[in-house]
């Protein structure tokens, strides 16, 4: 691919822009997960919500709009990074100077803009705004994303000549229901999680200690394919299971624990989880009882999801079960979040779609979610949950392990 590498300096601030032809070349890397055919569909989808609200371009933030988008990731989003789309042509990275050539190895990209680590990434962005779009011209900004900080937003706001307009939630409608080759990534991660979760059921015993079952959740995993995860997967016993988002600290397996396992695979960036509990030793009623109205939950669950049904339908079914069994007050998340794509700190797209109490969200075919029924109680806590997808129907598990309280003799 012929490039051209140009160099300005703007008060202090070095930057260096690589651009690259209109015509998409072959992926001569083999480093984009999906056709290339797709990114240019959902490019001109987002470039028609940019002409229509008469902007210049946008701006966005979020690594998941980012990838969903040109299929371009990087750990490297812990510094500043964004992507420029403007009214036509392919989007442009702007980020710090080390990311250029894995943002170049992707056809979807345009162009990079380079951020030098003796640089302010501010002007940086804004000289090129202002070089790219001119005075008088509009940017919408994804300004819910983490990742544009209020000072950064607000400095961008004083230097730059365009001006910026709030723009959120443009491709949120897009990304909720899959595609085939999307969902075939999760079937794939789903075969990930179950192979975590069961290598980690094998190691729990007396004497062995929490690190022990992480170690063998992450071993299995990995060697089934699965790539690093956008949220740690939770391995905790005892008590501390009480604790919602408690982590392995260490702790000795004794006789009598509960312990939490949920698992998650990742493919392609594509998640798909699951959990069961175990108990070391002889349950207690308690225990029984607990997985049991989890069990039913998700069993609930599974039965009420179908295309046409809202989230807060699904979700008010469920916690009838809970309320049945005397423990709504135990019962203290969403019945489940959706799904999909998925960068550290975070696996989920529950910030985009979930089913939990009044949610008007109409279910649709392809949507695909974590049902999570989790009891926190004073001394222990379980969770019993699977990936779905909405079929044309009904509900398909994504997910497909024994449905059980497991226990482990002591």
């Amino acid at each position: 691919m012929d490039r051209e590498v140009a160099s300005s300096d703007n008060r202090g601030a070095a930057s260096a822009s690589t651009a690259a032809s209109e015509i998409w070349p072959d992926d001569r890397w083999n480093i984009l997960a999906f056709p290339a055919e797709m990114y240019r569909e959902r490019l001109g989808l987002l470039q028609a919500e940019i002409a229509k609200d008469g902007l210049a371009g946008a701006l966005l933030f979020d690594p998941e709009n980012i990838y969903w988008l040109t299929g371009y990731q990087t750990i490297g989003y812990f510094t500043f990074q964004c992507l420029f789309v403007g009214r036509t042509g392919r989007p442009i990275v702007i980020s710090r100077i080390v990311n250029r050539e894995l943002a170049q190895a992707h056809p979807t990209i345009g162009a990079f803009e380079a951020i030098l680590d003796t640089a302010d990434h501010v002007v940086v962005l804004a000289a090129f705004l202002d070089r790219v779009c001119g005075n008088g011209q509009t940017i919408g900004l994804e300004t819910s994303a983490w990742y544009l900080t209020v000072r950064d937003y607000e400095r961008l706001a004083q230097v730059c000549a365009v001006e910026l307009r709030e723009w959120d939630g443009r491709l949120a409608p897009y990304r909720p229901v899959k595609n085939a080759l999307e969902i075939e990534r999760m079937r794939r991660a789903a075969r990930c999680a179950e192979a975590g979760l069961q290598a980690a059921i094998d190691a729990v015993g007396p004497g062995r200690t929490e690190n022990d079952l992480a170690a063998a959740m992450f071993r299995a995993n990995i060697a089934e394919g699965g790539e690093y995860l956008g949220h740690p997967p939770l391995v905790v016993a005892g008590e501390t299971t009480a604790l919602c988002f408690a982590m392995w600290r260490r702790r000795n397996i004794r006789r009598g624990d509960v312990v939490l396992l949920e698992s998650s695979g990742c493919i392609d960036r594509y998640h798909a989880m699951l959990s069961r509990p175990v108990v070391v030793g002889r349950p207690e009623p308690r225990h029984r009882e607990a997985a049991d109205s989890l069990q039913r939950i998700l069993e609930t669950a599974v039965e009420s999801i179908e295309p046409g049904r809202t989230a807060a339908e699904v979700d008010e079914r469920c916690r009838r079960v809970v309320g049945q069994r005397g423990l709504g007050a135990y019962f203290k998340s969403r019945s489940a979040y959706g799904i999909g794509i998925g960068f550290p700190p975070n696996w989920s797209e529950g910030h985009l779609y979930s089913i939990r109490p009044g949610d008007p969200l109409v279910l649709e075919p392809n949507m695909t979610f974590h049902v999570i029924p989790s009891l926190f109680l004073e001394d222990f806590g379980m969770c019993f949950s699977d990936s779905v997808r909405v079929t044309e129907t009904g509900c398909e598990l994504l997910t497909n392990f024994p449905r059980k309280l497991f226990v482990v003799e002591a």
